[in-house]
Order: structure tokens, then sequence, then C-alpha cells
């Protein structure tokens, strides 16, 4: 196989990375269950409720007003994130060390990642670019549930390396990242109902993960996962926010693989997002502004 060989890589990540089955469990049946269940409770709460002169509808309006209110000021603070993305932009630049041009033997400086890509109800890639030390993409994702879901969603930079020795080594490597985004969860008003049932919640966690796939076997490793940042949010009576924005440009060390001889292996370099709704939203912008993921260079510490 050859290194250039990008249709014959990509159809690999196609059949044995995006095509990754979910173990079969039940868990979906279950949340929603407890969703309707905790929905007939409110119901019943609620008509109770009516005959004891309490405004129902003018307490759930009040919410709901409270709510519109809220979720304009989530609007002016994304487009504040937004505007400040070019100036997060530069200093991260400025944090990225220069290369050494004739690195020791032990080290292989990998200037350019092979390929970019999003997976199907997991974010789009709105724009990206593969260069010497300049491979980056804009990344959205967004994603609303009334009743509980949970998930993950993931953009990956795929570099395809081969051994270049005859015999086995221990391979250590390592990816810069570079996260300059803008991540929000918005958790609904529950009105009324959130005095008798559990309310609404929406949480997210990014995670910068590496993971070493061997093109010769299904077996894959993942050699480095570290939290970018978070946030939660409840809803309550009122309804519920959080945000942060990502700032983030390091060299992320990961744990060794074998590899044989002349074998070649794929390096998955991934922004995840995992994240749980009930009734609310989260929203992940790497691609307004000057928002987006880079994946510079990698390192390969080779060993044995």
């Amino acid at each position: 196989m050859s290194a250039d060989a990008a249709d014959e890589v990509e159809a690999f990540v196609e059949n044995n990375i995006a095509q990754a089955a979910w173990a079969p469990t039940d868990d979906a049946w279950a949340r929603n269950e407890r969703a309707k269940a905790g929905q007939h409770d409110a119901d019943l709460a609620r008509i109770a409720l009516a005959g004891s002169g309490i405004d129902l509808e003018r307490l759930d309006a009040l919410a709901a007003d409270r709510a519109a209110e809220r979720h304009s000021r989530i609007k002016r603070a994304r487009g504040r994130a937004i505007e400040s993305s070019a100036a997060v932009g530069k200093w991260l630049s400025g944090l990225t060390p220069v290369l050494p041009l004739d690195p020791e033997t032990m080290n292989v400086i990998l200037d350019r990642v092979t390929f970019i890509r999003s997976y199907a109800g997991e974010g789009a890639v709105t724009a990206s670019h593969v260069g010497s030390l300049d491979s980056f993409a804009k990344y959205r994702f967004e994603k609303s549930a009334s009743m509980t879901e949970t998930g993950t969603a993931r953009l990956s930079f795929f570099t395809l390396w081969r051994n270049p020795r005859t015999g086995p080594i221990v391979a250590n490597v390592g990816p810069r990242v570079v996260a300059n985004a803008h991540l929000s969860v918005d958790a609904d008003w529950n009105g009324v109902a959130a005095w008798f049932i559990g309310g609404s919640e929406a949480r997210a966690t990014i995670r910068a993960r590496t993971t070493v796939h061997a093109m010769d076997s299904s077996i894959s490793a993942v050699v480095s996962d570290v939290i970018l940042g978070s946030a939660g949010a409840t809803g309550g009576f009122f309804g519920g926010d959080d945000s942060t924005t990502l700032a983030f440009n390091e060299f992320i060390p990961g744990s060794g693989v074998v590899v044989p001889g002349q074998a070649f292996i794929l390096i998955e370099t991934s922004l995840v997002t995992e994240w749980v709704v009930t009734g609310g939203s989260v929203n992940l912008d790497a691609g307004s502004g000057a928002f987006q993921i880079e994946v510079p260079h990698l390192i390969i510490t080779i060993t044995g």
C-alpha cells in the first residue's frame, strides 16, 4: 500500500471505523419510558393543583417569558465569543513552537494529516485544509432533544504512516492540537412541571483523543485522551444555560504501540463531543469567525 493511497485509506475508515457497531442495549427504551412516566406524573399533579386556585398558566407564561430573555442573552454571548475568536486565534498561534529542521533520529515529524472527516449525525465540516503545518477544519455540532438522549460526536484528522524499519518498533504517537471554539448548552424551562419531575438537562464534554488503528487488522488502541472543556445546565422552573470558550494549544504525548516492520498504521486525532440532553440543546461552534480545529503536526518517537 502506498502512503498516498488516500482512497484506500478512506475506504478502510468507512468500513472499519465509521461503521463501528454500538452495544445492543435497551437503554434508549428505558430512558423513554422514564420520560413518559414523569410526564404522566406532572399531568396528574397539574390536575390536582388546578382546583387549589393557583394560576398555573400564568406561572408557565412567566417561565416562558424569562426563557425568551435568556435565549437572547445566550445569542449575545455567542456573538461576543465569535468577535473575539480572531484575537484568541492569534494568541494560540503564538503558542506553537518552531519545529527543529533536523529532528533526532528517534523522532519522526509528520507535518500534515492525510485527510479530515466528520460522521453522519455527528456534526458537519464546513471547510477544511490539509497542508504543511497547516491542517485545519471548521466544524459545527448541534443537538436538541425533548426526551433523554445521549451520544458522541466526532471530528477526525487521519494520518497514514509506515514503519520504515524491517523489524518491529514501539511508536509513541503525539499530535499538536489547537482548538479555538465555543461550547454552549441550554436546558429548557419547565415551569410548574419542575415542582414534580426531574426536569430538563443539557451537558457536554469536549475531548482530544488519539487512536492508532492497525491497517492489517481491526485492532485499535486509544493512546491519549484529554478533556478540553465542558458545560452543563439543568432547567428547573426558568431553564438554565452554560457556556465556555475552548482556547487550547498543546502537544499531547501518547502511550506506545508496537508496529511490525514495514507495517502501516492509521493515526486518528479526533475532537470528541460527549453529550446528554433531556429537553434542551448542545451547540459546539468551531466554524464561525476565526473558530477552527487544527492539527498542525504529529511527532512519532521510535524505540526498539
